[in-house]
């Protein structure tokens, strides 16, 4: 029915359908990372930090190295974002594609091959697994690669042929099964898989001639030499190691665990919404009747090599798909989807090999029966992998998917307009141990030449360019209702973008109009006063007031309270504007003064981050200083200044272009306290 020469296209095909399920709008399905993907890309950036090492030790126990290594080294020529993460799972995936198609062909014939990668195609956690930054995505690879190379080394067919030995297979073998320990736990049961295999060549079927016993030998040498490592590192870090944490915590509940695992195969399915559907089965009835046959098929025929190495490998690797926390974990089903896939094809071809099927008329009704499976998997598989799941309710917080979608409309929109973003994790210099929104979201991001400010929109705004029309973030409701009330109103000269975004999460505003007339008012409604220590007399001078290192003080917000009672908190809203770059560190201080000397309240901040800052960028202060609860009644005077942090410096302020002074005096303010109960009583 199907010859060698006919099943490549067939497989070209099934690979291009592959392709297809996994990279369609691979940038946002799924919208954003998980919260296990973000780790997985934090540890790729310690490795380009040169922090390289068997085990990265997590809350989770660890996590082997390799992986994080081989994204490091794929993103330096792709580039990062969603794209650039995800892209070494899919390449992973469609490799074990064809890597089970070149495993069926060698073993049985291109029938079971074709049924097999066809299985593998459409196979939703393989597709979900394939967009993820996750090691799992290895796996399926693993094991295929495994079975390939042991079917091409070993004599797995029932009459053993004197030839020559391909010591290339087994340097691949023994190369294979020692990087898989770097790669992932599974490997303790697919190298497990590999060494029970031999020995029933060896000692059950004695199938194996001195060339090949010696190669073997090499083989597993090799393997020893690269795994020796990860054995050490296992030994000295136990609790880091693959046995400790892919076997733990199931003294009680094992049987159920197993019992689920099976029947979510053709059942209800792993209800985590990161690995599956919830309640999609693993395959579909008819793949599952098929693989069911094909378990039984090779029982039946074990004492033949090749239907063994299937069987063999298939209930060695059951218990890393079987015996998992939460059961069922489709993830963990990965150590078994090839054989599956394979037994899949043996079934539906000892069907088709029965004697009614030589019948023409009954064997174009199996090639109907297959190609209907395969499309009503596609369709299947489509429908629920970019309708359902992708606005499944579970999802998007899971994948942090309102950041994901900002993301793509940031990558969508670009620098056409200066982007301001509102989160104040900007001053936290020191690693943090979890991602801020805005780390999240640029993680999320495909383009790397985003241009954007930073501010802490609690208390500062930043209006890019003098005011030009821009466009501010918002990463959370929360960070949106955090916003000063002043500012706020400045805001309302915005509209929200809505375009597939959450709920106020994107504003374009223009305030250029509005910000001449608030600066213009200033000249008669804000004076100010120069240092009186340098000035000598207390003249009210209009703003605006340069300072050095390119910063100009525009004024501030007049019409504010200025009656306050000890321990109340004073606000005082300022206005700046940029002429160029200024110091990295800049600060500004408030003061809060009894005289022109004495200190009784002061607080140094910068709402904005002064290394985002250009050129006629103006931002909003709002200051907030507590008075302490031991002042006295009286008035008092507020200064502003502005310093380098490195150093202490401060800007001096300039008249006439000459340094004159390092603070202005703004207004002053009337303390008095509430009065006493024996005063109020008399």
């Amino acid at each position: 029915m199907l010859n060698s020469r006919m099943s490549f296209p067939i497989a070209i095909i099934l690979l291009l359908i592959a392709a297809l399920l996994r990279m369609a709008d691979l940038a946002n399905v799924p919208q954003g990372f998980s919260q296990d993907e973000i780790t997985n890309i934090r540890l790729v950036d310690n490795v380009r930090l040169g922090d390289i090492y068997v085990f990265f030790p997590g809350d989770d126990g660890g996590r082997e190295g390799m992986y994080h290594v081989l994204v490091a080294f794929v993103t330096l020529f792709i580039g990062e974002g969603t794209i650039g993460f995800r892209i070494l799972s899919v390449y992973l995936s469609l490799l074990s594609i064809a890597i089970t198609y070149a495993l069926g062909r060698h073993l049985f014939n291109p029938i079971v091959a074709v049924i097999a990668a066809g299985l593998i195609t459409v196979n939703f956690s393989d597709i979900l697994i394939a967009r993820s930054v996750t090691a799992d995505a290895t796996v399926v690879f693993l094991v295929s690669a495994t079975l390939l190379a042991l079917a091409r080394s070993l004599p797995v067919y029932r009459r053993t042929r004197v030839v020559t030995a391909n010591i290339v297979s087994f340097a691949s073998l023994g190369i294979l099964l020692g990087f898989s320990f770097y790669l992932h736990p599974s490997s303790l049961f697919i190298v497990l898989g590999c060494m029970l295999y031999i020995a029933h060549l060896l000692y059950i079927r004695n199938a194996m001639f001195r060339q090949r016993r010696s190669y073997t030998g090499f083989a597993i040498l090799v393997m020893i030499i690269i795994a020796m490592p990860y054995l050490i590192s296992s030994i000295n870090l136990p609790e880091y190691a693959a046995g400790q944490r892919i076997l733990t915590n199931y003294t009680d509940g094992l049987l159920r665990s197993v019992a689920d695992g099976l029947l979510s195969i053709v059942r209800v399915g792993d209800t985590d919404p990161t690995h599956n559907l919830p309640g999609r089965p693993f395959i579909d009835v008819f793949s599952g009747v098929f693989s069911l046959a094909g378990i039984i098929i090779c029982i039946v025929r074990s004492n033949r090599p090749r239907f063994m190495l299937i069987l063999i490998m298939g209930i060695v690797c059951l218990p890393a798909a079987l015996i998992v926390p939460n059961s069922p974990n489709f993830t963990r089903m990965a150590a078994v989807l090839p054989q599956l896939a394979i037994f899949c094809g043996i079934g539906f071809y000892s069907m088709i090999r029965h004697n009614i099927f030589a019948d023409i008329v009954f064997r174009r009704m199996a090639v109907a029966l297959a190609l209907f499976m395969l499309v009503l998997n596609v369709l299947w598989t489509w429908q629920d992998l970019f309708v359902a799941w992708r606005n499944h309710e579970e999802v998007l917080p899971l994948v942090n998917g309102n950041l994901g979608k900002i993301a793509h409309y940031l990558d969508a929109k670009g620098n056409d307009l200066p982007n301001v973003i509102c989160d104040d994790n900007w001053r936290n210099t020191e690693p943090d141990a979890s991602l801020s929104d805005s780390e999240k979201t640029l993680l999320m991001m495909n383009r790397i030449d985003l241009q954007f400010h930073e501010v802490d929109c609690a208390q500062s705004i930043l209006l890019a360019n003098g005011g030009a029309r821009q466009r501010m973030i918002f990463f959370s409701e929360e960070t949106y209702d955090g916003l000063h009330l002043y500012l706020r109103e400045w805001l309302a000269n915005g509209e929200p973008v809505m375009d597939k975004l959450p709920r106020n999460a994107v504003f374009e505003l223009e305030t250029t109009d509005y910000l001449a007339d608030r600066a213009g008012g200033f000249i008669t409604m804000s004076p100010v006063w120069y240092d009186p220590e340098v000035a000598g007399e207390a003249m009210p001078v209009p703003p605006p007031i340069r300072f050095g290192d390119n910063l100009t003080f525009l004024g501030y917000q007049p019409n504010v309270d200025r009656s306050f009672r000890p321990g109340e908190i004073v606000e005082v809203i300022t206005y700046w504007r940029t002429e160029g770059a200024v110091p990295n560190d800049l600060l500004l201080f408030t003061h809060i003064l009894s005289d022109p000397v004495t200190r009784i309240g002061n607080h140094d901040i910068i709402g904005v981050n002064p290394q985002r800052l250009r050129d006629r960028d103006v931002f909003i202060q709002v200051t907030s200083v507590r008075l302490p609860d031991t002042t006295l009644n009286g008035e008092y005077f507020i200064s502003v200044g502005a310093y380098r942090q490195s150093d202490g410096e401060r800007l001096h302020t300039l008249k006439d272009d000459e340094p004159f002074g390092d603070r202005i005096f703004l207004y002053s303010i009337d303390v008095q306290a509430p009065p006493s109960t024996d005063e109020s009583g008399g």
